[in-house]
Order: structure tokens, then sequence, then C-alpha cells
């Protein structure tokens, strides 16, 4: 019995043996290696990598060297299910291996493989698909093509088929790639076919695809227009359309329709066939009907008063005033992007979303339990009745305020937080306050300061306590700054104004600083500094993401007076020449009775210096009622900045004037300026600028004085030393910017003193006193009448400029200007101020910004125009 069972296993184990070690043998008869010395070692590197690659996947590699003859012979014993030759050709760092396979039954396989040296991964890859494929029977994938794809391009479907050339044919994974380019939606059918090629089968993918957009209609839209409803669509023709796209249309405009108060409408889509390739989609609409607002409720509201409440909503209850409302709102509409509801309408849409804005309000007053319920909604015959329920919970204050960190002292800290102690707690606050922990710890090096707050709510006491744990991290340095966007501008004109460089510590308030400095460049739309990690975890990389707009500009600029009727102004100015950060600016000003020309150049920074650099040529002719003024002059200044915000100048002035034409009755002055014809002065001042913009700027100060001197000894004829000075100070204030700017000038007079009229001051115009035209705010001669000028000046410029359309860069300004000019024989008195009054619009353009401004004069005289209008194209405002 125990031989019978020994017998039985070991029967057993001879039989199952072979099936459970079930492997492919075959043999490497010969190698060859040709071209670099190297080849041999590299092909012995390869079959040893291949030996143990092909073990994993039930191959056994054996490799001998035999005749042809005498491997045949190991062939047909069945040891060995093939034989093979391998040649290995390497040239440089490229190999190729040509593989020669001997089968069964005389038949013959021949394959190569190609790669480079460094990746014998790849090589014995590709080895183990062409001999799976061949000793296993199965297909080589020679080829993928794709047929039939007129407007989707390859580049979109490559990445969903994961079928590869040279893959092993895998029916299982084509139905996959079948699923997934059904799934880009771009597909009526796909149809998956094979073809034998030279080395294996070229697999077809034949595509038929949805049809494209020729048209499309909208029917039963009454009350919103065709051309509205095209906007929010978006489709354009020849787009294929999608199911996606399609349901896209539905929900689109349904939401749209319930956004203007529309309920209940309905939306279907027909698809219509223009040829073979083409559809008209037809969007039928049955439109609801708007329902009416008669009452809104809240219901248990005690600490805020339900008028408060109801200002969060942009619903609203219908009433006499609501389509006076509606006319508001449309005017908002132009000003803002975000849809609003119309008043009296009932929009369930808006309601819900105003939900949480009350909620929010709420908790910024101290109830952080506040539970602002599901609406009630009750329809009635005579319109909608919301309820709206709140439980308003208890209001807490700030108890226990403790910041856990280990760099400032706690007093220094508690000054800049507005969650202290006693006072009513505020979500909004809260979190104004970790990010102002965070930016102070940020301004001392600690890039990536993470401020987490914990809470301790004390019901009985009603106070909630307060702990900010600040995980300061490591102190960061910078590593490299990186500059984007800028195709135009040079690298260095924006390094140079960045607050931080390479190897400093990480500074938050020197990265703003820096956006700050470039904005006030005036050369970018939009600016950002952004970190990004380095290498290093104490090191940050900054880039600088700037976007370009125009700085050069082709400015027209023009008047009317009732002395040189049209006066036409043309003004090209190229504020980045070259991309160096240079102006220049080439102006004409042309009319009936004047002409003039000028050339100005400025660089701010001076062969790459602290220096800066302006000069100006000019050519001026004005006829005047009782002269006229020919006059040609250059300046040249040099400057330093002292820092980035002030600076100084020093420069010289040298002026040609000549008076001809004089009339016989003309004021003495103007006679006297006669003999005045070369002026030469000295120049200096300085300047002060922390406007945060070059146009329109909204916060900031400017502070401007000038000093001018012409003395005899300079060699010119005038003789007289002036004082000019302006200041302006931009303040924002919720979406509105205050502006005033005050203005002064004083010149000597007397004695030896010589001072040519046209070097006397006189206001009006754009940049002072808006009401009157240039030149009309000045003494006159008391003998003739004529404007003469006058040393001393003042003036005040006060405006409020408000946003009208936001996106374009539209804005509003209303102003009041006061200012008037005297001499040494007139006192100043504030009643003697010359006032006007006005409105305007300023508008960055994609020309040039664009001022349009227009002044009544409050206390007209006789002669004088009871307004003025300016407008230009151009310059700085």
């Amino acid at each position: 019995m125990k031989k019978t069972l020994l017998l039985f296993i070991l029967l057993f184990g001879w039989w199952i043996t072979p099936l459970l070690c079930a492997q492919t043998n075959f043999l490497i008869y010969s190698t060859k290696s040709l071209g670099e010395p190297n080849s041999s070692q590299v092909l012995e590197a390869y079959l040893k990598d291949l030996k143990e690659a092909l073990q994993e996947e039930g191959f056994l590699l054996e490799k001998k060297s035999l005749y042809e003859k005498e491997a045949k012979a190991f062939l047909k014993t069945g040891i060995y299910e093939g034989i093979a030759e391998i040649k290995c050709f390497l040239i440089g760092n490229n190999v190729s291996l040509e593989w020669k396979l001997l089968l069964p039954g005389e038949k013959r396989q021949y394959f190569n493989v190609v790669g480079e040296v460094g990746n014998l991964e790849h090589l014995i890859s590709q080895t183990i698909i062409y001999l799976k494929s061949i000793f296993e029977k199965k297909e080589l994938i020679e080829e993928i093509r794709l047929i039939g794809n007129m407007r989707i391009k390859e580049d979109l479907l490559y990445p969903n088929i994961a079928t590869k050339p040279g893959d092993i044919l895998d029916y299982k994974k084509l139905n996959t790639d079948l699923r997934n380019l059904y799934k880009m939606g771009y597909f009526e059918n796909i149809e998956i076919k094979l073809e034998k090629g030279i080395k294996g089968v070229i697999v077809i993918f034949e595509f038929k695809e949805n049809p494209s957009l020729k048209e499309m209609v909208f029917k039963g839209n009454k009350q919103i227009k065709t051309e509205d409803l095209l906007k929010i669509i978006d489709f354009k023709e020849g787009q294929v359309l999608t199911s996606k796209d399609l349901d896209k249309v539905i929900e689109t405009v349904k939401a749209y329709y319930e956004q203007l108060g529309y309920s209940g409408t309905e939306v279907n889509l027909n698809l219509e066939k223009v040829s073979q390739a083409q559809v008209k989609l037809i969007v039928e609409v049955k439109e609801g009907k708007k329902k009416y607002i008669k009452k809104i409720d809240f219901v248990g509201n005690k600490a805020i008063a339900e008028k408060e409440l109801k200002g969060f909503l942009s619903v609203s209850e219908k009433s006499v005033f609501s389509p006076i409302k509606k006319a508001t709102q449309y005017l908002r509409t132009l000003t803002t992007p975000e849809p609003l509801a119309e008043p009296g309408v009932y929009n369930l849409a808006f309601l819900y979303r105003d939900l949480g804005k009350i909620e929010s309000f709420y908790k910024n007053r101290g109830f952080i339990d506040v539970k602002v319920g599901e609406p009630i909604i009750k329809e009635e015959e005579d319109g909608v009745v919301i309820k709206i329920p709140i439980e308003e919970g208890e209001q807490y204050k700030v108890g226990k305020v403790e910041i856990k960190q280990d760099l400032f002292p706690e007093d220094k800290i508690y000054q800049k937080l507005k969650t202290l102690p006693g006072k009513v707690f505020s979500l909004e606050n809260l979190k104004q306050d970790e990010s102002i922990l965070t930016h102070l710890f940020a301004d001392y090096g600690y890039a990536y300061t993470k401020v987490t707050t914990d809470f301790d709510k004390d019901p009985k006491a009603k106070v909630i306590n307060i702990s900010f744990k600040v995980d300061k991290g490591p102190v960061v340095y910078v590593n490299r700054i990186e500059i984007e966007g800028n195709t135009k501008t040079r690298d260095k004109v924006i390094r140079r104004q960045v607050a931080i460089a390479e190897g400093w510590p990480y500074s938050e308030k020197r990265i703003e600083e820096s956006e700050v400095r470039i904005r006030r460049l005036g050369f970018f739309e939009d600016i950002k500094i952004e970190k990004e990690k380095a290498a290093k975890e104490e090191e940050v990389n900054l880039k600088v993401k700037v976007k370009e707009m125009l700085t050069g500009s082709f400015g027209i600029g023009g008047g009317y007076s009732s002395y040189d009727k049209f006066m036409l102004m043309l003004d090209v100015t190229e504020r980045n020449f070259l991309g160096k950060g240079q102006r220049l600016n080439v102006s004409a000003r042309l009319g009936t009775k004047s002409s003039r020309y000028s050339i100005n150049f400025y660089d701010p920074y001076f062969r790459d210096t602290r220096y800066s650099l302006g000069w100006s040529l000019y050519n001026y002719e004005i006829e005047y009622d009782d002269f006229t003024k020919d006059s040609k002059g250059a300046s040249l200044k040099i400057g330093y900045n002292l820092t980035s915000k002030l600076s100084a100048y020093v420069g010289y002035r040298l002026d040609y004037t000549q008076l001809e034409d004089l009339s016989s009755n003309v004021a003495k002055i103007i006679l006297e300026s006669k003999d005045i014809k070369f002026t030469s002065a000295f120049q200096f001042g300085v300047s002060y600028d922390s406007r945060n913009r070059y146009f329109m700027p909204t916060k900031g100060w400017y502070h401007g004085l000038d000093f001018e001197v012409a003395e005899k000894w300079l060699g010119g004829d005038s003789n007289y030393i002036k004082i000019e000075g302006e200041h302006q100070v931009y303040v924002p204030f919720y979406k509105f910017t205050f502006h005033a700017a005050l203005g002064y000038g004083y010149l000597t007079e007397g004695g030896a003193r010589k001072i040519p009229v046209y070097e006397r001051f006189f206001l009006g115009g754009i940049n002072s006193v808006r009401g009157y035209k240039y030149g009309d705010i000045s003494p006159r001669d008391p003998d003739t009448d004529d404007k003469i000028g006058g040393t001393r000046k003042l003036y005040t410029q006060l405006e409020f400029i408000f946003p009208l359309i936001k996106h374009i860069n539209l804005n509003g300004v209303v102003f009041y200007d006061m200012g008037n000019v005297w001499d040494k024989n007139t006192e100043f008195q504030f009643s003697d101020l010359r006032k006007s009054v006005g409105v305007g619009l300023r508008w960055l353009s994609p020309f040039g910004p664009l001022r349009l401004e227009w002044g009544y004069n409050i206390d007209k005289k006789p002669r004088e125009d009871s307004s003025n209008f300016n407008f230009s194209i151009g310059g700085n405002f």
C-alpha cells in the first residue's frame, strides 16, 4: 500500500511539475558586436539584464556559442522553442540590436530595437514585447491611424488613446480607448478597424464627428432680446456641439431668466440639419412670469432692526418707488458688472445668496451662534410673502487675547490688532488680525509664517477668549528675483524699482513697496510679485509678473476761446523710450494766433545711476491783441534721487524772446519787456512723490518746490527770483478718491529788478481754476486794462473722483477751484479769490489718458466767460 502511494506521488509530481513551472526556453547561439570598441560590453550588459527581466515573464534564456546546424539540432529535439542570432551595432551613444529568430518548422522572424546606451531599460522592454508577441502568437501594433476627424485635431485625440505603436494588441485596452474617445462628446460614431501591416497590425480609429453649429435661433423669447441671450451662450459658428454643450444651453438660459425674475421658464432644444455636417440649433423658450414681492418679514430678530437687515437683501418689496429704483439700478449696471435683482420682483436665487450676507453681518456684531433659517415662501394672489427666521443667540465680547510668539514685545503687537479685550467680537476683525500678524512676521524674513486661532467660548460670561498661535518657521532669504511679462521694458527698468535684493531677508513690506514703485512707473496694466519655494527650505524665489500697457501715445487736445478761437494741441509721447524707462515728448499747439513747438527728453536713471537728466527745446510764437511774442529756448536739468520718493535737481534755462508789433496804447510793463530779450536762469528744486500710480492715483502725496534765479551776471537781461510750490494729496475712502491740490508762487520785483511780462504769473485753465481759460485770472493795467500778470499767486483744487465704468477705467470728477494772482500794489484778501465748480470725465483709454472738464465761473465779471471747457488726450493727470 505504501509502495503504491509513493509511486502515485512520483507520477503525479512528474506530471504536474511541468504545468506549475511552464516556461518558454530559447537559445541565443550567436552574437556579434560591431561599431565602437565597447560594443561587446554593451551587448553583454543588455543580455544580462534581459535574462533577468525575461525570467519574470516566464522565459528561460540561455546563451551558448554554437554553429547554426548544432543550434537547429537542439531546436528539432524540442529542448528549445526558438534559437536566435543577435548583432549589436554601436555608433557613438546610439545602439541597434538586430534579432534573427528561428522557430520550429523553419519559421523565421526578424526584428530590431534601437535606443541609447544609457537607457538599456527601454531596449529591454521593447525586446520583451517583440518576443512575447512571437512566442505567444499575439499581434504587435505597428501603427495607429486616425480617420474622419475633420475639425477635432489629432493632438486632442491622442491623449485619450492609451494604445501605442509597439504594444501587443489588447482588445480590452482598445475598448477602454473607445469609451474615452466617446466621453469627449465630439463624435456621433467611432469604429475600430484592424489591418495587416508589414511587422504587425495597423489599428484604425474611424470617426464620424458630431455636426457643427451653422446658426442658433431663439423662439418664444418676448421679454429678453435675442442679442442678450446670444451673449450669455457665446457659441461660435463651426463649433462642434456636444451633449454637455446642449445641456449647458438649457441651464444657462433658465438661470438667466431666473436671475431676471421669470420663475418657471422652460427651455427645449431642437437640431435641424442644414447640410451633411452642419445643423441649426433652435432654442425654444416658454417664458415664465414675474412674481412680485408683497412683504418681507424677519422673524426672531431683536438686536438688529428689520430695516437694517433688509439693506443686505438684493430683493425688495414692490412699491410705488420700484420703477424709480429700477431706473437707478440701470444706471448702476453701467458701473458694475455684478448682476442685480429687479426691485420688487421675486427672485429666489438672489434671496438665497443674500442670506449668507446677513449671517456674516451678525457674526461681525458678536452673534457667533446666529442661525438664519430657510425662508418661508407663501404665494398669494396679490404677491409673494417672504418670512426669514433668525435665531440671534447671545452677543459675545472679546475676553482674553493671547498671542503665542517669541519675537516681538507683546505691547507692540497689541497696538496693531483690532480684536482686543472688551470689544464686541467680530469675525471680520479676527481674519484681518490673522493677516496683520502674518505680514508683521513676514516683514522680518519669516515668509512662511502661519497663524492659527483657537476659540474658547464662555457662555456664562458671554465672552470669547482668543489665542493666536504664530508658527513663524525659519528666516527665509531671497534666492532669485525673476521678471516675467515684459516684452518691451528692459529688466533693469523694473529691477531698480524692486526694494529687495537677492540674498536679503524676505520682507512683505518691501515687496508691497516694490509693487507700488513699479506701478508708479505707469508702464504696466497689472503688477504682481509672487513668492515660490526654492530648492532650500530657507530660500525663496520671487517672480515679478507684469502686464505691459501702451506707453506711446498720440494725444490730441483742444479748446475754444473768444481770443484764439479753436486751438489744436498735438502731443506725441513715449514714456518708455526704447524700453529704458526714458520719456520723450514732442508737442505742438496750433491756433489762429499762436504756434508752439517743443521737444522734451527725460532719463530718470542716467547711465543706470541715481542721477537723472532732462533737456528741452522750444519755439513759441503767440499773437496777442497788443503785441506778438516770439520765444526760442532750451533748458537742462540734472537731478539726484535721494530716496525712491525724494529727489532734487539743478538746472539752467536760456530763453530768447522778442516782443514785436506792439500797439501804440500798450501797458507800461509790456513796453518795458520789449528790451528784455535774453533770460539766463539758474534753477533748482526738490520733489517728494509717494503716489501709488502714475495715472489716476488713489492715495499718496506729492510735494514740489522750485526756484529760478535770473541775474545779469549769468549773461541775460532779466533779473528776478521766482519761487513756485505745489502740494497734492490723494485720500481713498469707500469707492471714492478725494484729491486736494495747493499751488502758490512768489516773484521778486522793485528796485533794479527786471521781470518780463511773460515770466509773471497767470491763472486759469485745466491745471488751476477751471472755470477760466488760461491767463484770464490776472491783474490789469489801470490805464490800458491789459492783463499784465502778477507777482504772487495762490490756487487750490478740491476734487471727488469716483468710478463710472470700472472695468474700462472710466472715472467721473466733481471739483471746486479757487485762486487769484496779485502784485505789490494789491493786498491779498480771501474775498478776492476767483471760484469755479464743475464736473468732468477721466478715462485711461488705450490711446492714453483722456481728460474732459467743464468749469462754471461762480463770480463772473464783465468781459469774462461764464464757463470754460477743456479736453486733452495724453499727458499726466
